[in-house]
């Protein structure tokens, strides 16, 4: 079985799932060839009124990170010119998203395979921001989808999706860090997938795409939730 060359796209600062992700691949006995990692962005997203994820958690900088693994680390622009030209020095087959934004078609194009993304939610019907709160309001399943990328957002090629668990007495927070932890198990299984040369990957349809979730949907969403998990 050949050894995939892989690229992680990875955020410049401290990030649960660039940390997650990253040393989940180690464990699992994947050589990461190098790291591209790209410094915060303003970005003007709505803030949600309901918070489903941890606050005050500290992680440790994935450059830190990258010398004790001794992975080459590279700091710049994901749709840069340098980044590309860095892909194609060192030959890469897979990119890996744990940290990044909209990639363009020319990044995606230069791996010899792809750009796995992972999706915290079931595609193709629950594409965009909110997934998880967006499945509670939608009565969408649960789940995550490890995918190909294109250029159309949470589109490309389907490689592995599973749905997770919900239980009667799990808070928003819980579904959350389940989700997450499916991601990087699909991961796994991405990857095993692909060294097996599998490439006829059915494409993801449209399906829906939703924004953030506005304020006014979001007041409902608590009483929504306890319904959902009697489900």
């Amino acid at each position: 079985m050949s050894r995939l060359k892989i690229g992680i796209f990875a955020y410049n600062f401290e990030h649960k799932k660039t940390q997650e992700g990253i040393l989940r691949l180690f464990l699992e006995g994947y050589k990461i060839d190098c790291i591209l990692a790209q410094d915060k962005l303003q970005l003007n997203i709505p803030e949600s009124k309901i918070r489903i994820t941890p606050k005050d958690i500290s992680y440790t900088h994935p450059n830190k990170i990258a010398k004790r693994l001794n992975i080459p680390y590279h700091v710049l622009l994901h749709d840069s010119q340098k980044c590309e030209e860095i892909i194609k020095d060192y030959k890469l087959d897979i990119g890996i998203i744990l940290g990044a934004r909209i990639l363009k078609k020319n990044i995606i194009n230069t791996f010899k395979i792809g750009v796995i993304n992972l999706h915290p939610g079931m595609l193709p019907e629950n594409r965009g921001l909110d997934n998880i709160k967006w499945a509670i309001i939608k009565n969408f399943k649960q789940g995550a989808t490890a995918h190909l990328i294109s250029e159309e957002i949470d589109k490309g090629k389907l490689i592995i999706q599973e749905e997770v668990n919900v239980f009667e007495d799990d808070s928003l927070l819980d579904l959350h860090l389940r989700v997450q932890s499916k991601e990087l198990d699909l991961l796994v299984k991405a990857l095993e997938i692909l060294e097996s040369g599998k490439r006829d990957f059915k494409e993801l349809s449209y399906g829906n795409y939703f924004k953030a979730l506005p304020h006014d949907v979001e007041m409902g969403l608590l009483k929504k939730f306890d319904k959902y998990k009697k489900k």
